[in-house]
């Protein structure tokens, strides 16, 4: 089986939870949400679908089979049509796409390259290309804007908004650094934990209003797929007894508001702007990106844009079974486009 990602990045201490991990979606509708992609509302094509791309399946895994590892790092592929793509093929099929959802391991560094490059491309193509991050606080909003603006400088910069990275800040410094001297607008998406506690414990009524300003009120909880996408993480914690279903509930609680706090403040800057030919790139964990009905689903039901995901496949020359490996990614559905990388270290 393919090293999708691992399922518990970040592991749950004092309730932080998923932000890198995989899970399940049809992608034939890549725009509407899950709960309306049911096979009685698609036309059935003439011939079975299974049947229309084996022929392009095989194809694929067999040109990608005789890649070696380097030339496989710069290729992706697009999961509808299974077609193998170079850089500047994905990022022409990306054009005109209002969000760009790029997954990622939070410790490797190539997914951050490649979203660096995938910035980069779009960009340069139209100046009304945007970023926006999860590490980086909504709260913070005002500091991230003048910082954008060049009103103040990166060692202030550093210093405001590295508390929500902590110790992965490096990481994404190329990143922002790019951003800024491009002088490309960057959004915060997240909220603190202590916000996000004090909304599951007390409710949104106790929260103060400078505090609703910067987290979701709106949380669905009802998407029975996604939930166990979630609870899949704590499967190990389960069987230890070490959180009760009750708790396993409420855990699960905070990841949909997690998700739906990040979508909110995407769908709420491309209402703000009122341009489709804005483009934001998102980069957040692969756990809230994977299969698409945790952030790009939520945020398409708050403002219906344009998106495609890229969800990130780890293979090196000690991957075993690289047919098998190929094969399931390519019939994974867990997003639009996937692409190989190095895998992450575990140091």
């Amino acid at each position: 089986m393919p090293k999708i990602l691992t399922l518990l990045s970040s592991v749950i201490i004092g309730m932080s939870f998923i932000s890198c991990a995989s899970g399940v979606i049809s992608n034939e509708e890549v725009n509407k949400p899950s709960s309306t992609n049911k096979s009685n509302d698609r036309t059935i094509p003439t011939t079975p679908p299974i049947l229309r791309l084996e022929k392009n399946m095989s194809k694929t895994i067999q040109t990608l089979l005789s890649l070696n590892i380097p030339d496989l790092y710069t290729k992706y592929v697009d999961l509808k049509t299974l077609e193998i793509l170079d850089y500047k093929g994905l990022i022409s099929r990306l054009k005109g796409i209002q969000v760009i959802y790029i997954a990622e391991e939070h410790t490797n560094d190539y997914h951050h390259k490649l979203q660096e490059d995938v910035l980069r491309g779009l960009f340069q193509n139209n100046p009304k290309t945007t970023l926006s991050m999860e590490f980086l606080y909504r709260s913070r909003q005002e500091i991230i804007d003048n910082y954008s603006a060049g009103k103040i400088g990166d060692e202030e910069f550093d210093k405001k908004v590295i508390f929500g990275f902590g110790s992965l800040y490096h990481y994404y410094k190329p990143l922002i650094r790019y951003a800024q001297t491009n002088k490309i607008k960057i959004i915060g998406m997240n909220v603190e934990k202590t916000i996000k506690r004090k909304f599951v414990d007390s409710g949104w009524d106790k929260l103060t209003p400078e505090e609703q300003k910067v987290i979701a009120r709106d949380v669905d909880t009802s998407n029975k797929e996604h939930k166990k996408f979630v609870i899949q993480s704590f499967e190990g914690m389960l069987k230890e007894n070490i959180f009760s279903p009750e708790m396993i509930d409420k855990l699960y609680l905070m990841q949909c508001i997690w998700d739906e706090t990040f979508a909110e403040a995407i769908a709420n800057y491309l209402k703000s702007v009122n341009d489709p030919s804005v483009q934001v790139v998102v980069v957040a964990g692969a756990g809230h990106i994977s299969y698409k009905f945790n952030i790009p689903e939520r945020s398409y039901k708050r403002h219906p844009a344009t998106y495609r995901t890229l969800i990130p496949f780890e293979i090196d020359d000690n991957t075993k079974e690289k047919e098998r490996f190929f094969t399931d990614a390519l019939t994974s559905n867990i997003g639009d486009f996937i692409y190989f990388s190095p895998p992450t270290s575990r140091k």
